[in-house]
């Protein structure tokens, strides 16, 4: 049966064309596999001695990763939430042939198994092992602590399979551990001091490496019992009536004939799925210093680091949103294209609503007084130039991207593998390092306030010429209309 399985799953992707995955794309997924299982294999070689050498206090190496492990695990069911593509099957063919329907779960439930997700943490859990051996530890101890350890990321894996299905769950999992984070940032309590056992204990006495096992065991029976009870052709035919509601929005008639593109644009954000996860995204960016910032021996940020925390607070509803245009109408595109529409008039809506979007965030970054005032006059100067220019290169970037968005899914929020092609990269590289390279001019000539009124001035500058660039821009969509249209009908 599993032969049948595999052969059809082959014929599946021939007529798929391999998922349509280019080389480049494929060269690209392989570079970043080879560059973080490197990562894992020198933190597995050099771990025990750089938490040994750092001295902090908190017992020995094992205890230590045992301490911050619970965070670890958060950490990568949002990466796997957001990144890992599972297998899809087509079943409808299947259901109607004399299979259990066991069976296909079972082979496609294991198959998905087979991810780099998976397996990368074994090049830190085997070194790590290896070395614990050889300082003197004890074999059994660190042998069912590191058999622990895996069997937490196998856990992982059948969870991530089911938070598509219980996102309430997984918000509410995000909520309580990113109250704990910031309960313990602001030294109120320290929860880790107590769930460090929890993994620890397993090395003090073997035997309890078995409650590890059962959940995994418990995780992959659930998965299982899931889509054998919800694997019905009735309910695969089934189309879902949602009740619609309305919007009249009359605050954005101020916006002259641009009203309408940007009604149609906040009912998107407010009806679907996968726009409302962006936004959601986008909003957690405005924590991104949080997690990165950390004073010097002196004291004080490095401003490489600030302008780069800048931008992403910043910037964050322009990348997220704003490198989906046009694919957010792909749905309605050709229709759209019948219509008596100009482009500079779509166009301008988009960068609109980017522009709003920056707007919050701008005022967003007052949370950060607290921290350092340099970085919020930081992220307003980078907001002014993502307005005034980085929008421009995000639209820009739109006219070469033909990937449709399934706005029922918010999977893959941060990039789908068909939006990427080597012309959006190379014309998305300048908003990433533009505002670091203008700062940095200022900065030569005046100081802070150099680089500061620098990005003011080119984001102001780029918004007197928003007519010119949206000419050419409209030039760029016109030539690139049919092939678009083309590419958002055979979806």
């Amino acid at each position: 049966m599993h032969k049948l399985f595999v052969f059809l799953e082959k014929k599946r992707l021939a007529r798929n064309g391999g998922e349509q995955m280019n080389t480049l794309l494929k060269v690209f997924k392989w570079l970043a596999i080879v560059y973080f299982g490197f990562i894992f294999l020198m933190l597995g070689i050099s771990g025990f001695f750089a938490i040994e050498k750092a001295a902090l206090g908190m017992g020995s190496p094992i205890q230590v990763i045992s301490r911050y492990w619970m965070y670890y695990m958060v950490a990568e069911m949002i990466m796997r939430f957001a990144l890992q593509k599972l297998p899809t099957a087509s079943i409808k063919p299947l259901l109607v042939l004399p299979i259990p329907k066991l069976k296909i779960v079972k082979f496609y439930i294991g198959s998905s198994f087979v991810s780099a997700f998976n397996f990368v943490q074994l090049l830190f859990i085997i070194p790590f092992a290896i070395v614990c051996f050889t300082q003197g530890y004890s074999i059994l101890g660190v042998l069912a602590w590191s058999i622990a350890v895996y069997l937490c990321i196998c856990t992982m894996h059948f969870i991530n399979i089911l938070i598509e299905s219980y996102k309430v769950v997984f918000i509410g999992v995000i909520g309580v551990f990113g109250s704990l984070a910031a309960i313990q940032y602001f030294d109120l309590f320290d929860s880790t001091a107590y769930t460090q056992y929890l993994l620890y204990s397993v090395y003090e006495y073997p035997v309890l490496i078995l409650a590890y096992g059962g959940v995994l065991a418990m995780a992959i029976w659930m998965t299982i019992h899931y889509y054998v009870n919800n694997m019905y052709m009735d309910d695969l035919l089934k189309i879902k009536v949602e009740v619609g509601t309305t919007q009249e929005m009359k605050w954005l008639d101020r916006f002259g004939t641009y009203a309408s593109f940007l009604k149609n644009d906040v009912r998107l954000i407010m009806r679907n799925k996968r726009a409302r996860t962006t936004v959601l995204m986008s909003v957690l960016f405005m924590f991104y210093g949080f997690l990165v910032l950390r004073p010097g021996a002196s004291g004080e940020y490095s401003t490489i680091m600030m302008i780069i925390v800048a931008f992403m607070v910043s910037g964050g509803f322009l990348m997220m949103f704003g490198q989906y245009v046009p694919s957010w109408d792909s749905s309605y595109y050709p229709l759209m294209m019948t219509q008596n529409i100009t482009y500079k008039n779509y166009l301008k809506s988009k960068w609109l609503i980017i522009a709003l979007g920056t707007a919050i965030s701008m005022l967003g970054s007052l949370i950060y007084i607290s921290t350092s005032l340099d970085l919020v006059y930081l992220i307003i100067a980078t907001g002014v130039f993502n307005i005034g220019v980085n929008g421009y290169i995000v639209l820009l970037g739109g006219a070469y991207l033909k990937s449709p968005v399934d706005l029922t899914a918010n999977k893959n929020v941060f990039g789908d593998k068909n939006a990427f092609n080597l012309r959006v990269m190379l014309i998305s590289l300048p908003k990433m390092f533009l505002p670091i390279i203008v700062y940095y001019i200022g900065y030569m000539l005046y100081g802070f306030w150099g680089g500061f009124g620098m990005l003011v001035l080119t984001g102001i500058v780029g918004m007197f010429f928003q007519d010119a660039a949206f000419r050419y821009i409209e030039k760029i969509y016109k030539k690139e209309k049919y092939s678009t249209i083309n590419a958002f009908k055979s979806k």
